[in-house]
């Protein structure tokens, strides 16, 4: 019997330790969560040529970036082309320029994410896994769930077959330099062209009066409720990757898109999407929800 009892308070003692844990934990995290502290993006925002404090979560995004025309001019036809990869596919099968530049299909398991204003980003794929742009452009051409060309000197040799294509590209790099490195600086110098600049809420962030009221409304609501912690930086996301292991995606663009998350699950309803996110129950205030749903549209 003494066993029998020695045992019982030894699990009731586990039960309390591991309570007790729990509570320091959820302590600890909301101990974090008052601490937050923006990102300083200072180096970035000189970079992209926005003139911002580093500290600032909400700027607008530039009119245009430092970009090589030439280059660009060479990158579109990259970004159109079917001959890098042996499944005839390209860039803008998945990216294309209506939609946000994604096709709002399902592709290894994930929605494709837009190409316009990718650049701004700081992680990429579902998972984050990659933090540097030109390595997703090399990524996208290599990797067999893409274009699929297994190395940027296979996709090289399957484009220098058409000896025009060759031709420009060592017109502008110089002779003998048709390689990868300058096949995926193309592309990024057309990346930097694809931007939603100038709308309602860059306007705004520029000092101008571009929100009516409902959406002024429901910027307050987006700061509120802690929206910026994730969804912050020019791109209002991209550069945070949750604790489950999935990229926090862009808010850029909203309105042009038909799919709203990225991780499997199909939401091609913007309300439906919001209702998944944390700080999103307004039980009875439509209006506020309402209000944030319009902001979330002229983004």
């Amino acid at each position: 019997m003494k066993r029998k009892y020695v045992w019982i308070y030894s699990s009731y003692a586990v039960a309390a330790i591991v309570v007790g844990l729990c509570f320091f934990v959820n302590r600890w995290r909301t101990a974090q969560r008052h601490a937050y502290v923006p990102e300083d993006l200072s180096a970035e925002y000189a970079a992209w040529g926005i003139d911002a404090d580093g500290m600032k979560e909400f700027v607008a995004l530039p009119v245009h970036l430092p970009y090589n025309p030439i280059a660009s001019r060479l990158g579109i036809d990259m970004f159109t082309s079917k001959k890098m990869g042996p499944y005839s596919r390209s860039c803008v099968s998945c990216h294309p320029q209506s939609g946000g530049g994604a096709d709002g299909r399902r592709h290894s398991g994930v929605f494709t994410r837009p190409a316009y204003n990718a650049v701004f980003g700081k992680y990429y794929l579902h998972d984050g896994s990659i933090s540097n742009f030109p390595d997703l452009v090399r990524c996208m051409i290599e990797d067999t769930r893409f274009i699929g060309a297994g190395s940027l000197s296979n996709a090289v040799a399957r484009l220098n077959a058409d000896g025009r294509i060759r031709k420009r590209f060592e017109t502008h790099y110089g002779d003998g330099n048709f390689v990868g490195t300058n096949l995926v600086d193309s592309i990024v110098n057309f990346s930097r062209t694809l931007m939603t600049a100038n709308g309602p809420f860059d306007r705004f962030c520029g000092g101008r009066d571009a929100l009516d009221a409902e959406r002024l409304a429901g910027f307050e609501q987006f700061k509120a409720r802690r929206c910026a912690r994730c969804h912050s930086g020019p791109s209002l996301g991209t550069r945070v990757v949750t604790e489950d292991g999935v990229r926090v995606p862009s808010l850029r663009g909203l309105s042009k898109r038909g799919i709203y998350q990225a991780n499997g699950s199909l939401y091609s309803d913007l309300a439906a999407a919001v209702a998944m996110m944390p700080g999103s129950d307004f039980e009875d205030d439509d209006k506020s929800r309402l209000s944030l749903l319009a902001f979330l549209r002229c983004l």
